[in-house]
């Protein structure tokens, strides 16, 4: 039984209030920083070009087909710049509504499994997960695949609870596993798969196969599945073997994506991204494993420890490491720690409180040292500016710990609300905060330095290096030099001539009247030394813009 199982009109009123504030800071962040490379810049081109070209069955980055993912996201940004406009703030809304749904149904789930107590508990614990917060701020799949694989999780727990709408609820799993398939491929159903066979082999209970509503599940799944993935096949005849073959078990399987890290990658990559309630997810990854059901009855909380677990696990066993991969075990941490019993959850608050406490005083000591230890480099002017905000997230996470461990009213539910909602504004600031660093980060201030009333005929090159978010700002394609990495594919199927090597880069160059090109600041010495024309009009940290006028 969950702890404080009443809440009264007094603490709803409350905890509405706060759950308001989080949604209009949480919106109101995202035009705070520029586009961020890689991701961010090629997340948000991609749909531009969608929309910009009309094809919206091969997506294509800076014009060279890029079918390393599904389409779904891209369609859906697509839309928000066609309602919107293309701004920073349209680009990543997709992400952050998926973010806010995530929480929506994490409290819905906790609300029909226990209680509304252990609704609020479980949200407001994920609403400030530090990794949560973070990757619903940046533009990444990983947030979207994330709010389908929690909305297809919920609806299958929902499902085994014989409440008369299994039906329902199953078909809606199969929907939201369906979305996360054209959202970022077969993982979205091989978790699932592979955690409901773990808890069959554990419990050997079968009953949740006969509730998975095969015949009405599985066409549902391939009406959504499939069209996309026949169209793209027949666009591009390889495009079956390069998805599934090279972007799934390739990637997984082999080190070919260059993204390999230590196993204990996933464990600190944990640690950090669940605080500021890191000891009680340990908890809850140490002891989940002995959960209890009624007998005869599906265990929800086996089931939910497994989800954790295997997703950790899968990607601790995989070649290709990055932060985000284990987003998805996010929100069955956060319903598990919402669902404790009273006696855990109050020494889990006294943990939560000393963590929160050590976190407020680091950033205190941060934001007065950082001046006197940052030694000086080209970024460190930006990252000063970054110590500035330090103190007031500071006095944020202080005051709210201090309200929620004086206040009484409400009980454990009122204190991890308040601490819940002083973590995520915490992150949320340290993410507005990031704006300093966009200089080193962002090639906003490379298209800004480019003249207003560029026309498209006037080519704008980038010689030896991509940076990824500078045609989302351009508003248009750059040619591409002595470039390939995550492009190869599309240019192998790009026209003849698409693809330009340096020495064909210097004849074209040499022979137009105007052009410009992006360039890292060695490429520049080395073409100017060998008397390649070109005047540097714009230089941020890592690259140059130079014209041919």
């Amino acid at each position: 039984m969950s702890a404080a199982a009443v809440t009264g009109p007094r603490e709803r009123r409350l905890y509405l209030a706060l759950a308001g504030l989080v949604i209009v800071v949480w919106l109101g962040t995202l035009n705070s920083r520029p586009l961020f490379n890689p991701d961010e810049g090629r997340y948000a081109e991609i749909p531009r070009e969608m929309l910009s070209t009309g094809d919206w069955i091969i997506p294509h980055l800076d014009g060279l087909a890029y079918i390393e993912k599904p389409p779904l996201q891209y369609w859906a940004t697509a839309a928000s710049y066609w309602l919107l406009g293309q701004n920073v703030m349209s680009a990543r809304l997709y992400t952050a509504l998926c973010a806010l749904g995530v929480i929506a149904v994490v409290w819905l789930l906790a609300r029909r499994l226990w209680d509304e107590a252990a609704a609020w508990r479980s949200a407001a614990v994920l609403s400030s997960l530090s990794l949560f917060v973070i990757m619903g701020q940046l533009l990444t799949l990983d947030m979207s695949l994330t709010f389908y694989m929690t909305l297809s999780l919920a609806g299958f727990l929902l499902a085994q609870r014989g409440r008369g709408r299994e039906r329902r609820w199953m078909l809606l799993a199969w929907l939201a596993a369906a979305c996360g398939v054209l959202t970022k491929g077969l993982v979205a159903v091989a978790i699932p798969v592979a955690v409901l066979i773990l808890y069959t082999l554990i419990t050997r209970e079968t009953g949740a196969w006969r509730r998975l509503e095969w015949k009405g599940g599985v066409p549902l799944f391939l009406v959504v599945t499939v069209p996309w993935h026949w169209l793209a096949a027949g666009r591009l005849p390889d495009f079956l073997q390069f998805f599934f073959v090279h972007e799934h078990f390739a990637r997984y399987l082999t080190p070919s994506a260059g993204r390999e890290e230590p196993l204990w990658f996933f464990g600190a990559v944990f640690i950090g991204g669940s605080l500021p309630w890191t000891v009680p997810a340990l908890r809850v990854l140490g002891s989940g494993w002995r959960a209890r059901a009624v007998p005869g009855e599906f265990n929800q909380a086996l089931f939910l420890w497994l989800w954790v677990v295997f997703v950790l696990g899968f990607f601790t066993l995989s070649d290709s490491k990055l932060i985000p991969y284990v987003l998805p075990a996010m929100p069955a941490v956060a319903l598990l720690i919402g669902a404790s019993p009273a006696e855990t959850l109050r020494r889990d608050l006294v943990a939560t409180a000393i963590v929160m406490t050590l976190t407020a005083m680091l950033f205190l000591v941060a934001g007065v040292a950082l001046p006197h230890w940052l030694a000086a480099s080209p970024r460190s002017p930006y990252l000063l500016q970054m110590s500035r905000p330090l103190l007031p997230i500071a006095a944020v996470l202080a005051i709210s710990l201090a309200y929620a461990m004086l206040r009484r009213v409400g009980g454990p539910t009122g204190r991890v609300a308040f601490m819940g909602v002083g973590g995520c504004l915490g992150v949320l600031m340290l993410m507005r905060a990031a704006s300093a660093v966009g200089p080193i980060y962002s090639g906003y201030s490379l298209a800004a330095a480019l003249p207003a009333d560029l026309s498209g005929d006037v080519p704008i090159y980038s010689v030896a290096t991509y940076d990824q978010s500078l045609p989302f700002y351009l508003s248009r394609t750059v040619r591409l030099v002595a470039v390939r990495g995550e492009l190869d594919y599309g240019l192998r199927h790009a026209p003849a001539g698409t693809e330009l090597g340096l020495t064909q880069f210097i004849h074209d160059w040499s022979a137009t009247d105007r052009a410009f090109a992006i360039m890292e600041p060695d490429m520049f010495d080395e073409l100017k030394s060998t008397g390649v024309p070109m005047r540097e009009t714009h230089r941020d940290l890592q690259r140059v813009l130079v014209s041919r006028q």
